[in-house]
Parts: C-alpha cells; sequence; structure tokens
C-alpha cells in the first residue's frame, strides 16, 4: 500500500480522531527519511480536495457535502461554465463567467454554492479555489512582438492571451501554430508560458488536425527507444515460433474489413458438425512481440488505442507490427490467438478451447463485395465456391447469433455514421452516410461472441481480469430522455428499467424519419462504457459478463488479456499473485478509459472540423433536415449528409418562445410550432471553422 491509500485509509477510518501533522508523523512511526514525502503526500492530498487541514492545522476527512462540492469545471465557449461534481449523484452547477475566478475547461476546482436549483434551472456557484490545472499544456496560434510574443489558445473556453517571453518562444514565427506549457498563473494578468513545440504555419496541410490531436494529448511520434526495438523485430516467422502452437493454417481463413483497412487483426474460419456450427476466431497474437515493460509496450500503454482521423491514422504500435507481422495479411503465416467454439442452433455456446496458433488467411475480403453477395446476392463478385459457400455460413450464423442476443434484450442501435472523403492534404471531398451491411454486422457479432467468452472464462474462474462494464442509465435521464420520447409519440413501459425496454423503442422507430435521432437521444441518455477490474453488467448486450480481446493492434486492453489467455493456456495463471494483479489492472483500467474518451474527442473534434471545411463552400445553399434538438437559444438541425447545424432564435426577424415542459418551440409571430423529429428547410449562412460551428437560418414555408 502506498502513502497515499494508508494515509486516507487512516483518516477515513471509522475510529480516526483528528491528529495534527506531529501526531500523524509519530502515529505513522515514520524515520527521518520519509518523513518529507509524508508529509510532501499529506499536503497534495489536502491541495487535491481529497482531505482537509484546518487552520489549527488538524487533518480532517471531508464530510459528504464538502466532496460534492469538489469536482471538474467543463467551460463553453460563451464564457460560462458548469461545475461536474466527483458525486455522480449531485447536479452540475452553473458558473457564470465573473465566477470562474481564473479556472478553465478541465481545471479541479472546489465551489461554493450561490444560488440553489429550481425548476428547469441549475443551481449557481462561484469556483473558490483551483486544486488542480489540468491544461498545463495548450495549443494556440503564436503572435509576435519586438521584445515579447503571445499565443491565442485554439480552445475558445480560455479567454485569456498567454504572455511568451522572446527566451521562451523556440523560434516560433508569427502565425505558427505551437504548444505552450504554462508557467505561471500570476493573481493579476495574463498567464505565462513557453512554447514546448512549433507545429507549423497554420496554412500548413493538415496542421488544423496535428493541432486538434496535440489540444488532446496525444502524441503521433514513438519514443527513440520503441523506434529502436523495431528495427529487432523479425519480419517472418520461424520454426522455433511455431512450435507450441496449434497448426490452423490448412482450415480455410479468411479476414473481412474496410477497403483502407491496412491492420488486420481478426480472421475467421467456420465448420458445420451436424446441427451445430464451429467458429473460429482468430486475433493477432500482438503480445508474442509487445513484452511487458519493452519501450514500444510502454508507449502502446500511454497511447491506450490507434485514434482514426480520416486521412491520418496515429497508431497505438509502430507501423512494422500494426501493417506488418502483427497484421494477418493473406497467404502468409501468422501467430494468433484462436477461439474454437461450438454454438448450437440456438445460439448458445455450448463448448470453446482457447489456443495459441499459426494461421494463414486464405483471403482479405471487403466489407462492400461480402455485402453485394449476402445482401444482394450478387455472385459475380467471387469466383471461388468455397468462399460462396462459407460466407453463406456465415450469414447462417450471424442470424442465430443476433437472434439470441436480441431476445435477451441486446440494444441494437442504428446511428447515422458519417462517411467523409479526405485527400491526404486534409481537403474534404464528401460527405455521406455510411451504410453498414451484413458484412460488418457479422463479423461484429463474431467478436460479441468472443469477447463474451472471455470474460466468462475468467468470471466464473474468480481470476483478476479488465472487464468492459456499462452500467444502467441514472433514472433522471431516462425521465428526460421519456419526455422527449412522449412528443414524438412514444414511450419506455414497464416500472423496472431494462435493456429490453429501449430496445422496443428501437424496433418501433425503425424505419420512420426520427429513427436517426432516437438512437442518438438513446445513446446520449446512456452512461458510458468504461474498463474496470472488476465484474458488472454491460446494459446495452444485455450481458451478465463483456471484456475486449479482439483488437489488440489497436487497444491496449485487449494486449492485457490477451497475455492473460495465453498464461491461461500454459496452466500459469497459479503462478500470479491476484490480490497485486487485481490492483494493478484497476490501474490500467481507470487509465485506459481516459485514453480511450481522449481519442473519441479527438475524433469527434477532427469530424467537425471537417464538417465545417466542407460546407464552407456551401454557404447560401438551401438543405432539407431534421430537427436534432431544441433549446432556449436556438433548433440544431441534421442534414441528410449528417453534416449538423444551428439555428439561433436571436438572429432572426421573428420572435420565437421556447416551451421547455413540452420541448418545443414557437414562433410566435405565425404561431407556427417546432419539434424534435420535423423536417425543415434551412440554408447555410455562416461556418466558422477555428470554433467549429454552423450556422443555419430557418426557411419557414
Amino acid at each position: 500500500m502506498n502513502f497515499k491509500d494508508l494515509i486516507l485509509n487512516i483518516v477515513n477510518g471509522e475510529n480516526y480522531r483528528p491528529m495534527t501533522m506531529k501526531h500523524m508523523l509519530k502515529f505513522l512511526d515514520c524515520d527521518k527519511y520519509i518523513r518529507k514525502d509524508v508529509v510532501k503526500e499529506i499536503q497534495k492530498l489536502h491541495n487535491e480536495g481529497e482531505l482537509n487541514i484546518t487552520k489549527k492545522g488538524k487533518i480532517m476527512p471531508l464530510s459528504k457535502e464538502d466532496k460534492a462540492l469538489i469536482g471538474i469545471i467543463s467551460t463553453a465557449q460563451g464564457g460560462y461554465g458548469f461545475f461536474i461534481s466527483d458525486d455522480e449523484d449531485f447536479d452540475d452547477v452553473f458558473i457564470s463567467n465573473a465566477n470562474l475566478n481564473k479556472a478553465i475547461n478541465g481545471d479541479r476546482v472546489k465551489i461554493k454554492i450561490l444560488k440553489e436549483k429550481e425548476y428547469g434551472k441549475n443551481a449557481e456557484g462561484v469556483v473558490v479555489d483551483i486544486l488542480e490545472r489540468k491544461q498545463n499544456k495548450i495549443v494556440g496560434l503564436y503572435q509576435k512582438n519586438k521584445k515579447f510574443g503571445f499565443v491565442i489558445a485554439d480552445d475558445k473556453s480560455i479567454f485569456d492571451d498567454i504572455y511568451i517571453d522572446n527566451e521562451d518562444s523556440k523560434n516560433a514565427k508569427n502565425n505558427d501554430k505551437v504548444v505552450v506549457k504554462i508557467l505561471r498563473y500570476p493573481e493579476h494578468g495574463n498567464p505565462e508560458g513557453k512554447i514546448t513545440e512549433v507545429l507549423g504555419n497554420k496554412d500548413d496541410a493538415n496542421i488544423d488536425v496535428l493541432s486538434i490531436v496535440r489540444s488532446h494529448g496525444i502524441k503521433d511520434n514513438f519514443s527513440k527507444k520503441a523506434k529502436s526495438e523495431c528495427l529487432y523485430i523479425k519480419k517472418e516467422i520461424t520454426d522455433k515460433d511455431i512450435e507450441d502452437r496449434m497448426d490452423f493454417r490448412k482450415l480455410f481463413t479468411v479476414t473481412i474489413d474496410g477497403r483502407d483497412s491496412k491492420d488486420f487483426d481478426d480472421a475467421i474460419s467456420i465448420e458445420i458438425d451436424k446441427d451445430d456450427y464451429i467458429l473460429y476466431v482468430h486475433i493477432a497474437d500482438v503480445s508474442h512481440y509487445v513484452k511487458e515493460s519493452t519501450a514500444i509496450d510502454k508507449d502502446a500503454y500511454e497511447r491506450g488505442n490507434s485514434t482514426y482521423l480520416f486521412n491520418i491514422v496515429i497508431p497505438m504500435l509502430p507501423e512494422v507490427l500494426s501493417n506488418g507481422i502483427c497484421s494477418l495479411n493473406p497467404n502468409e503465416d501468422r501467430l494468433a490467438v484462436s477461439i474454437k467454439m461450438r454454438i448450437d442452433k440456438n445460439g448458445n455456446v455450448i463448448e470453446n478451447d482457447f489456443y495459441k496458433s499459426v494461421i494463414k488467411s486464405d483471403y482479405r475480403l471487403i466489407y462492400d463485395d461480402v455485402n453485394a453477395l449476402l445482401d444482394e446476392n450478387d455472385q459475380s463478385v467471387y469466383n471461388d465456391k468455397l468462399t460462396i459457400e462459407k460466407l453463406n455460413l456465415f450469414k447462417k450464423l450471424y442470424k442465430i447469433l443476433k437472434d439470441k442476443r436480441s431476445k435477451r434484450g441486446s440494444i441494437d442501435f442504428n446511428f447515422t455514421e458519417s462517411q467523409i472523403d479526405v485527400s491526404e492534404d486534409g481537403e474534404v471531398l464528401n460527405i455521406s452516410r455510411y451504410e453498414r451491411g451484413t458484412g460488418n454486422k457479422m463479423i461484429e457479432e463474431f467478436m460479441i461472441a468472443s469477447n463474451e467468452t472471455v470474460a466468462s472464462l475468467f468470471a466464473y474462474m474468480d481470476f483478476p481480469s479488465i472487464y468492459r462494464i456499462h452500467e444502467k442509465p441514472k433514472e433522471e435521464k431516462v425521465e428526460s430522455f421519456n419526455k422527449i420520447l412522449n412528443t414524438l409519440g412514444h414511450n419506455i413501459k414497464g416500472n423496472s428499467l431494462h435493456s429490453k425496454d429501449f430496445q422496443e423503442i428501437l424496433k418501433e422507430v425503425k424505419g420512420e424519419d426520427d429513427e436517426g435521432l432516437i438512437n442518438i437521444l438513446m445513446l446520449r441518455t446512456m452512461q458510458k462504457a468504461k474498463y474496470t477490474n472488476y465484474r458488472d453488467i454491460h446494459f446495452g448486450l444485455a450481458t451478465k459478463f463483456y471484456t475486449h480481446f479482439t483488437s489488440p493492434i489497436r487497444r491496449y486492453p485487449d494486449l492485457i488479456v490477451h497475455r492473460l489467455i495465453k498464461l491461461y493456456i500454459e496452466n500459469k495463471l497459479t503462478k500470479l499473485n491476484q490480490s497485486k494483479l487485481s490492483k494493478d489492472l484497476g490501474k490500467k483500467a481507470e487509465h485506459l478509459s481516459i485514453t480511450e474518451r481522449n481519442s473519441e474527442e479527438c475524433e469527434r473534434d477532427v469530424e467537425d472540423l471537417n464538417k465545417c471545411k466542407y460546407m464552407k463552400k456551401y454557404i447560401g445553399k438551401e438543405f432539407e433536415g431534421i430537427i436534432s434538438s431544441i433549446t432556449d437559444f436556438g433548433i440544431f438541425i441534421e442534414l441528410e449528409n449528417t453534416v449538423e447545424g444551428l439555428f439561433m432564435y436571436k438572429f432572426s426577424e421573428d420572435r420565437f418562445e421556447y416551451i421547455e415542459d413540452m420541448m418545443y418551440t414557437v414562433n410566435t409571430d405565425n404561431n407556427k410550432r417546432y419539434k424534435i423529429g420535423d423536417r425543415v428547410r434551412i440554408c447555410v449562412i455562416n461556418v466558422d471553422i477555428e470554433k467549429r460551428n454552423i450556422d443555419f437560418d430557418l426557411l419557414e414555408e
């Protein structure tokens, strides 16, 4: 147990009596070598809001009320912010610009409530203490003067320019995009910083994307040590590599991926045995090449996952692995970890076996062709009868597995996905809806079955592992969602919430105009899935146990699970210290949940950027769209090509009134009512690429 855990356990213990620093050091029996470290840790816990040190020097636990008033600030471009408490049951608190007191987006703060919550309005508060600065490094535009310069932050919630002394400018030129480290936040005046990296001129190709990447703290270069280790990675498999492996090279095996994919980490095979299907899922054995504590492993863990930005990919692993020896390329021997599942006609996995294996993929198939065969019965895409036969067999099994999952209440979202075509130099060529066919859904289904099988193995052994959990939605969010559903003519049935209730809604709206909208609103109602070291439900999939195992090239949690599975295959799990392993997995799960969110936010920001760049050329053009959200300041409208924009009441000559209880808005000049799901016609009037905003004018008939 480290100092932090030890101190918190003592202070939060039932029998704890408040002590001074002197008494705490005596209680802990600290010698002169560790006294400074313990004092430093206690002070740090006080600064981070984990405990309290009174004016009289007493070390005190935080009350429930104290804890509720400590959390994170989330700021908006309008200058205000919201306080998000560490206590998940505590509602968000509105913080005006004047009451932020120099707190910026992501800062950990302590607040005081100024005005209690009223119906339809958040409580209001003021920041009284900044416990921890989140934004130590900020991306922005450098403006050079003779004796100094300053950086205008890309994040528009940071209003103050950052002062840069010439000595700290790293020779940046005027209008360069830079990364700046904050050195000081003075009580009065602007923050002061030093430039740590010059990204390039603001007009350079892809500099806007690189700026977003850096703002999320994602590195796009591997360390020197990792690059050095790459030089020693073998390009081919040797006889020694396959000595203790199951040989599946004669098994008909294929990969199915997108047309532009370059890393293939999963392959599938299938056989039929009377009424049972034998499904093999082969996953690239990344753990054979990436050993724990190596530089490559440390870089991969720090990133946590690959980040996909249309024309740019920031891989978790160096290319020599991700696109090379770990990629299950056709007609090449590859090392894998394989699951063999016997599945009955009802979709139950009645037997499973795990193998360290060697495989040879027969074909690299792409979704477009597979969908043409399975959805349109286009036999011309393949001239190999065995491939057609196996694909049809895969399809039969897919339908069985899908039906079983549907019966238990698994939620199948039908999102409107964006297909954004971007050139190498960052020009957005086209935006359209991306349609997923049977091939895409089939691979998804087989991966879900594999992930469940692996999770169930560790759960029933009661052995530590990484799990993917998805908790039930919060009641207040479900109530809010149900309100919107009522305005659209639907409602959630049943008192005790089950995923089947959500599933029924999606069945009701299938094929309707507001199907895509309800899918998005339902997703917003859900909790976020996350990684943990403990078992819990996956609400969306309606399953007791779930993990991530099938993508070790692009997700670090999968790599962890692979290492554990291989120890299971080799009967070496008993040699591990389970308590230590569980604690280590808990820390890693927390870190990997954060890196996943970082990547998702980065990908979303780049998607918004590309949509703005694309719509810039359509200013003045008219489109039809569907109202996706209504607020007290405007109406959000999604176009057919998935681009979303905002019509703001204040820019209209007409007057609008938002009726919050009924979730609609009224044009009081002509009494026309607008609700979520309505089809409307708009004109694109402005695109702000820097803020990534698109403004619409609502055209009334």
